[in-house]
C-alpha cells in the first residue's frame, strides 16, 4: 500500500508548474501526453474516490478557479473520446450522490 506522501507531493509539483506555465504564457513546451497523463489519473482517482470510498468532494477547490469554457472543453472533449453522448451524461448526471 502506497502512502500519502507519495503522490501529494508528486502531484502538488505537478500543479504548481502548470500553473506558473499557464500563468507565464508557457505552454507550448508541455507534450500532450503530459497533460493526457494529468488528467487521465485526475479522473481515474476522482472516479473512485467518489464510486469506491463514498467520498463526494467537488472536482476543483474554490480558490482554484476553472471557468465554464475551461471545464467545457475539457468535458466535451473526454466525452468524446470516451464515445459518450449528452443522453449517456443526462443519466450520470441524475445520479444522486452523497454530500
Amino acid at each position: 500500500m502506497s502512502s500519502p506522501e507519495d503522490i501529494t507531493q508528486p502531484a502538488e509539483a505537478a500543479f504548481e508548474a502548470a500553473l506558473k506555465a499557464l500563468n507565464e504564457g508557457e505552454t507550448e513546451n508541455i507534450p500532450p501526453e503530459t497533460v493526457q497523463k494529468l488528467l487521465t489519473a485526475g479522473a481515474k482517482l476522482y472516479c473512485r474516490k467518489l464510486t469506491e470510498e463514498d467520498d463526494y468532494f467537488p472536482p476543483f477547490r474554490p480558490e482554484d478557479v476553472v471557468t465554464a469554457t475551461e471545464a467545457v472543453v475539457a468535458i466535451a472533449e473526454m466525452m468524446r473520446s470516451a464515445d459518450l453522448n449528452t443522453f449517456d451524461l443526462a443519466m450520470w448526471m441524475s445520479r444522486p450522490h452523497s454530500e
